[in-house]
């Protein structure tokens, strides 16, 4: 039996290693090829080059590891790929893997993490910093471990830091692992018993057929005991079959040629010694004329002498002679030999008892063998059954969503496309699996979502624009909004896009509703703008006669009580004028419709910026566009305007944008002198401030026609913190 060489990942080394240390099976040589998942420096080539230096011809292997290169064809002749996809699946059932894949969790062995600073190092990454594409990507790291490998808290301690992740240690012994080494290694044993087996009882019954056409064909030479009439009888056939000039045999021992024996006695040979020692590595040779050949006579692979013809009657039909003498000299040396010693035929007759009892040893040997695989089938067709049953639930989901799923590879074929999608584009998948999106929907190669899968092919998750797809048979037009979002495969590298689809049509609807509401509401402002103009200019301009007659009076008056009284007109007639001035504001509160805006853009308004002398302005967060009152400006310039004002020590705004589950928090803070306790919740009433009390009621005003609360909870003498929540629905993200 030939050797087997197991190739294996260092990472799983020391598991492996004591696995195949228990298994009785002999010839077995472990080679450990680098950890090349990363993509670092040991990449696949090297790999397969590693590997076709480690086998020899004759040889057979085992590779353990990702099953991308036995599927693109890239291994060695002589080695092919058994087991799970991934070092991963040795230790543990795939879908127990997968389940915690599929939670976002990143599974490595106790290999992996004993050297894990340098395969985040050839992953590009600097181990000695931590980094947040784990924490950013990822929920925890899960080691698998096989109590094998001592699990240094330290390493854990360190990985964690890096990582920024929780780690989860799981045992799960080497108990499936074992089963698959010894299934593997097993059925390579019991493939070359058989194909030895085969050999060997093929060898016997041509043995057997040899000593049968002899007896058949040469029966009258077999049967003489005597090598010197054995030679004579067989030149004398040759001699009644081709009439030749010229028959010879040159006998050969084991300790060299004897004299070539002649018939004719005093004939002459056509080739010299050289041309008739040449044939013994061969099946024939002609002679140099063209009128003869020779043939080497063998037994048991063994040359017992040379035959040679030469001079044959009809020279054309030297071919026929060949073959026909081929067809004899099988069985020639059978005779040569037993007419040498009846002993070595004994001897070959044991050998062939021997080798038919050895045969039965390794048909038991085979049967139980059979039975062992027989029992691991029956466990992998069980785990089979589980993985399809839990694929089904899965599939069952996908195609209830309520959402329109599509999947595409590299080259942007359809894997994928759920119910929903067909009733979307009115496409059946069956049709269109592994087309083009492009041959589907030409129209994608006009706009911009080429771009956008190509952005997901990149790694990115981007928001497309609503989207309106023709009408459909029924007349409707409907409205879609799509998400791109890239697919990672367990090492981590891009596969493909999913492209999820929402109908958004009920949405447009309500849009196009509201617009036509605030057209309605549009006029009716207007009317009630110019009213209000000229009422306020009215009361105004008699608010200024109050407040020069006051004003000359407090000159002219001396009585105290008189001042006292026309100080309050004073201070009421320029009450009265502030809030006039509001109403000015206030009734410019939903005189259009909102707008998508991007915060950005707005702070960096000429207005805003001017207030902000001798103040550091940060914004922190991604380009995120909100649905709000066209008074947004107002808002932002009323909170700068107050923290310059009121904050005291201001000297930083920081503006902070994130996710707050399906709402968007937009926080305001400050580090002036912040708001007391008992004033927080004051400060929003109309009336209540230091100036005209105002300010930030129609902040909380302006932010409410678009449901977007706002409240105070900084630190006192830390610096306000507003925080703004915009509700599902009233934000996206953009792309810069």
């Amino acid at each position: 039996m030939s050797d087997l060489i197991l190739f294996i990942c260092e990472t799983v080394k020391e598991e492996i290693t004591k696995v195949v240390a228990d298994i009785p099976v002999q010839n077995i040589k472990i080679c450990v090829f680098p950890h090349y998942c990363t993509s670092g420096t040991h990449r696949p080539d090297s790999i397969i080059s590693f590997m076709s230096e480690q086998i020899q011809p004759g040889q057979t292997g085992l590779f353990f590891g990702d099953t991308d290169l036995s599927r693109k064809g890239l291994l060695p002749p002589g080695i092919s790929h058994v087991g799970p996809h991934t070092c991963s699946g040795l230790l543990a059932p795939e879908d127990f893997i997968q389940s915690f894949i599929s939670q976002g969790s990143y599974v490595i062995n106790p290999g992996w993490l004993s050297s894990w600073e340098r395969y985040v190092t050839e992953m590009g990454f600097n181990p000695q910093s931590s980094t947040s594409y784990y924490s950013s990507n990822l929920k925890e790291i899960v080691v698998l471990d096989t109590g094998l490998v001592p699990i240094a808290e330290e390493r854990i301690a360190s990985l964690k830091v890096f990582s920024g992740l929780p780690i989860r240690v799981i045992q799960v012994g080497i108990s499936h692992l074992s089963g698959i080494i010894r299934a593997e290694i097993l059925q390579w044993q019991a493939d070359h018993i058989q194909a030895d087996c085969k050999k060997e009882v093929s060898s016997a019954l041509e043995t057997t057929a040899r000593q049968m056409a002899v007896l058949t064909l040469l029966s009258d030479i077999s049967q003489v005991s005597e090598e010197k009439e054995v030679i004579s009888r067989i030149l004398t056939t040759c001699q009644l079959l081709f009439a030749p000039h010229f028959v010879g045999y040159l006998p050969l021992q084991s300790d060299g040629p004897e004299e070539m024996i002649r018939m004719p006695p005093d004939s002459e040979s056509g080739m010299n010694n050289e041309l008739l020692f040449s044939v013994t590595d061969k099946d024939y040779l002609f002679s140099p004329d063209g009128t003869g050949f020779c043939v080497p006579i063998i037994n048991l692979q063994e040359t017992v002498g040379i035959l040679e013809i030469s001079g044959v009657s009809v020279p054309s039909r030297i071919k026929e002679y060949l073959n026909l003498t081929l067809s004899f000299t099988r069985f020639l040396g059978l005779a040569i030999k037993n007419a040498r010693s009846w002993q070595e035929l004994k001897q070959t007759r044991d050998a062939l008892e021997s080798a038919n009892s050895e045969l039965h040893d390794k048909n038991e040997e085979l049967l139980a063998i059979s039975q062992e695989l027989q029992s691991s089938n029956q466990e992998l067709i069980t785990s089979q059954k589980e993985l399809r049953e839990s694929e089904q639930f899965i599939k069952g989901i996908v195609n209830s969503a309520q959402a329109g799923i599509a999947v595409l590879d590299h080259d942007f074929r359809i894997l994928f496309w759920n119910p929903e999608m067909e009733r979307l584009f009115g496409i059946f998948y069956t049709t269109i699996m592994g087309k083009s999106i492009y041959e589907i929907i030409p129209h994608f190669l006009l706009d911009q979502t080429k771009s956008l899968l190509i952005q997901g092919l990149s790694g990115k998750t981007v928001q497309a624009p609503d989207y309106e797809l023709p009408a459909s048979s029924s007349g409707k037009t409907t409205w879609i909004s799509a998400i791109f979002n890239p697919i990672f495969d367990i090492s981590q590298n891009i596969i493909g896009v999913i492209i999820n689809v929402y109908d958004i049509t009920q949405r447009k609807e309500s849009e196009h509703d509201l617009e036509r509401a605030y057209d309605a509401i549009h006029i009716a402002q207007s009317k009630l703008a110019i009213l209000s103009s000229v009422t306020r200019h009215d009361i105004l301009n008699r608010v200024m006669v109050i407040s020069a007659y006051s004003g000359m009076l407090l000159e002219n008056v001396s009585d105290e009580k008189a001042l006292k009284q026309l100080k309050s007109m004073a201070i009421a007639s320029k009450d009265i004028q502030h809030l006039i001035e509001f109403t000015k504001e206030y009734q410019e509160l939903g005189y259009k419709k909102p707008a998508w805006q991007l915060i950005r853009n707005v702070i960096n308004s000429r207005s805003i910026q001017s207030v902000l002398t001798g103040i550091e302005l940060s914004i922190q967060g991604d380009p995120v566009e909100i649905y709000v009152d066209l008074m947004l400006e107002k808002v932002l310039y009323n909170l700068v305007e107050n923290s310059k004002r009121h904050g005291e020590t201001v000297t930083v705004i920081t503006i902070k944008i994130e996710e707050a589950g399906e709402e968007l928090l937009v926080t305001y803070s400050d580090n002036g002198v912040g708001v007391a306790e008992d004033e927080k919740k004051l400060i929003f009433k109309q009336g209540h401030g230091k100036n005209t009390g105002m300010g930030l009621f129609l902040i909380r005003e302006i932010l409410g026609l678009t449901h977007i609360t706002i409240r105070e909870c900084g630190v006192p003498g830390e610096g306000v913190r507003f925080e703004m929540k915009v509700p599902k629905g009233g934000w996206r993200r953009i792309t810069e």
